[in-house]
């Protein structure tokens, strides 16, 4: 005989199993009037999606979107239903929403590390925070960052000159020098610290961030290590921890050390501390910005709140713009013509000076302009963004259950040719204002939209403009490889397979003789 405690334990975990069982046919049979491809039980794409080599997987997603025109896609992964969507028509429902603003699972992974950050936080949360933190991105202060996006973008150019020295007759792995790049910048105009990484890539805060972000998008797929207490005890559970543990480690010290300077500020002395040794005034950097804003609150920001939007800057702010360079001198690697017209633009607004290039003139680049903004389409930062429904709703008549992931694919919606006249095709003249004025204002969405857009896409923009102004000056650029030949990784980013995108650099006053 069966003990009665062990049959009573069987019969709740029987009831429970039962029930749960019940709400997912239910789910399944409300969402399968939804076109999707066909899905194993409780199993879905996931098994699918592992056995997709990293760089396949993007165009594995494309040929879905292909497949099903409407631009609205169900699948499963696990037992988790995510709704793929992909034309304006639906970008605009989700994103110009105030209540679908809710991120989604993939944004869990980096909890552990940005907490409730501006990325991560929802709700009325959120809300708070968006409005303490938009003035740190006010025009006047994106000069303050503008002048540390020129002293970095100074040691780059030394890099590839210094690569073109040594290795004459190799090509520059751009990315690698444009992510180094962008982490001396993010980290000193978020914190005022000088990490170095372009002349000392190995330091540890450096490969932290890395692994972490390698660790966590490859988490995302493999569904059953979603609750930490699988994935902590994984080896890469453990790396992934090891990381956090620095990132969180050094952002902490930075913030105690900006503390104990503005504690010990005598009130008399602040317009004395405006200015450094040399007579130059001091610029004010994001945690400043952070700092001033959370004392002025009835309700000041805590050490943890502070570091979770540090780190949120940081995160934001690093890899998206590197991706952003280096897929834009990638693409002007393979289109001469138009880089051309961007050599003389350049030569039209700089002459033959050599001084860094001011925010004025930048803004000046309108032909440059168009060639980011087509960049950003063919190759956005951001490849999707996930939200999670708070409660139910209604899109295209479809009935869509609470808690139900719509992920935006950014990448499958610039290149869909129901939006695009040859989709596929680097024209940056799509973007002349005669041509653009007729497209739906959901149908280019490189930095989001609506309510949860970009806050920081002009920063973006302009670290942009300075690195590229900054190399093609100085070089013409070509590309090892093709479009067709380039393999791309759907990852928070949208990353080069391998981490790789080859260039030839040749002195500008040599390439068009």
């Amino acid at each position: 005989m069966i003990p009665l405690i062990i049959q009573c334990g069987i019969l709740i975990i029987s009831i429970y199993f039962g029930q749960w069982l019940w709400e997912y046919y239910t789910l399944r049979k409300i969402l399968s009037c939804i076109p999707g491809p066909k899905l194993l039980p409780f199993v879905g794409l996931s098994w699918h999606i592992i056995n997709t080599p990293p760089e396949d997987r993007l165009q594995w997603v494309q040929g879905l979107c292909r497949k099903f025109k409407k631009g609205m896609i169900l699948t499963w992964i696990g037992i988790e239903p995510v709704i793929i969507l992909n034309t304006p028509k639906y970008m605009e429902i989700v994103l110009s929403s105030n209540t679908h603003i809710t991120k989604s699972r993939i944004y869990d992974i980096m909890k552990p590390w940005l907490g409730n950050g501006l990325l991560t936080s929802t709700g009325d949360v959120w809300f708070k925070q968006r409005r303490l933190i938009t003035p740190a991105f006010h025009f006047n202060i994106l000069e303050e960052y503008a002048v540390v996006m020129r002293d970095k973008v100074a040691i780059l150019i030394d890099c590839i000159e210094s690569h073109l020295q040594k290795n004459k007759s190799l090509p520059v792995n751009i990315f690698e020098l444009a992510t180094r790049y962008t982490l001396d910048t993010i980290c000193e105009a978020a914190m005022g610290m000088n990490i170095n990484s372009q002349l000392e890539p190995n330091g540890e805060y450096v490969t932290a961030l890395h692994n972490f972000s390698k660790l966590s998008t490859e988490r995302y797929f493999r569904f059953w290590l979603k609750w930490n207490a699988v994935y902590y005890r994984t080896q890469d559970g453990k790396k992934y921890l090891q990381a956090m543990k620095v990132m969180h480690a050094f952002t902490e010290k930075v913030i105690l050390q900006k503390h104990f300077e503005r504690k010990n500020i005598q009130p008399s002395a602040i317009n004395e501390n405006d200015v450094d040794e040399f007579g130059t005034r001091k610029r004010k950097v994001f945690l400043d910005l952070l700092l001033d804003a959370s004392e002025k609150t009835e309700n000041p920001l805590t050490l943890e709140e502070i570091r979770e939007e540090v780190d949120t800057f940081m995160f934001a702010g690093h890899d998206t713009t590197s991706a952003g360079i280096s897929w834009a001198l990638f693409a002007l690697g393979n289109a001469p013509d138009v880089q051309k017209k961007v050599h003389k633009e350049l030569k039209e607004v700089f002459g033959s000076g050599t001084e860094p290039a001011t925010t004025k003139q930048l803004n000046q680049l309108k032909y440059l302009d168009r060639v980011i903004k087509e960049v950003l389409r063919l190759y956005p930062s951001a490849p999707l963004i996930g939200r999670k429904l708070d409660k139910d709703a209604v899109i295209d008549g479809y009935s869509i259950p609470k808690n139900t992931i719509l992920n935006i694919h950014i990448y499958q919606l610039h290149r869909n040719p129901e939006v695009w006249d040859d989709p596929e095709r680097f024209d940056p003249d799509r973007f002349l204002p005669e041509n653009i004025h007729t497209k739906s204002p959901y149908a280019y969405v490189p930095f989001s939209a609506g309510p949860r857009n970009c806050i920081g896409q002009k920063f973006a923009m302009l670290e942009l403009k300075t690195a590229l102004t900054a190399i093609l000056r100085k070089w013409h650029v070509s590309s090892v490889l093709k479009p067709s030949e380039i393999k791309m990784v759907l990852n928070f980013i949208l990353r080069p397979h391998n981490e790789t995108i080859e260039l030839c650099f040749t002195p500008l006053e040599d390439s068009y003789e």
